[in-house]
């Protein structure tokens, strides 16, 4: 299963790697603790400064679970919460990539070769697949961006259709509970009401019991 032309790709993905060694010692520190809290994910470390380059990482790695970062993204990783937190969302969902690639593998009847994600030094996040289809042999360097991505934009829009399904079921039972609550005092201001009324229309009366 060679693939043509990835020893050239690899030497110039090669000079891009960083491997953190650019990285401050609290970002070094960082990406170690990232590597031990997702130890089924495949983290380097690197700055593309071209197309190449990035084709080159893709073309030479294998594997499901790969992200690709920048070390600039890395140091802020490690200095702002936010932006962990933010970032880390991305290596959440490639601790579980291989099922998501299996089924899209599955379903387009495509052998894929390696997949992950690209975090460049603007914060930008691309999802990516390597691979050829089993039908047609085409271009074993084939770049799955677009479905891939296509894919993953989708489940994140189920998920926001759903969240937004169960606040609105949510805010609907509040307010059927809001107007429990108004219906039961009103009911108890009616009764007690009618109560001092027939008190009122009561009061003074006497009867004679003699015989």
């Amino acid at each position: 299963m060679a693939i043509t032309g990835v020893t050239d790709y690899t030497n110039t993905y090669a000079a891009s790697k960083t491997n953190g060694s650019s990285t401050t010692g609290n970002a070094q520190n960082y990406l170690k603790e990232l590597k031990e809290k997702y130890p089924g994910v495949n983290i380097t470390v690197a700055d593309f400064n071209s197309e190449k380059q990035s084709d080159a990482y893709m073309l030479g790695t294998r594997g499901y679970n790969n992200i690709a970062v920048s070390s600039s993204i890395i140091e802020k990783m490690a200095s702002d919460p936010a932006a962990a937190a933010k970032y880390e969302k991305v290596f959440a969902e490639m601790s579980g990539n291989a099922e998501r690639v299996e089924k899209f593998a599955r379903e387009n009847n495509d052998e894929i070769l390696g997949a992950g994600a690209v975090i460049d030094k603007n914060g930008k996040v691309s999802y990516w697949m390597v691979g050829r289809s089993k039908d047609k042999m085409e271009n074993p360097g084939t770049v799955y961006k677009e479905k891939i991505q296509k894919q993953i934009a989708e489940k994140r829009a189920k998920k926001k259709e759903e969240e937004a399904l169960k606040e609105e079921k949510l805010a609907k039972a509040e307010s059927l509970e809001k107007m429990m609550e108004k219906m039961k005092a009103k009911q108890m201001e009616t009764e007690t009401s009618q109560t001092v009324k027939v008190q009122e229309d009561g009061k003074g009366t006497q009867m004679d019991l003699s015989i």
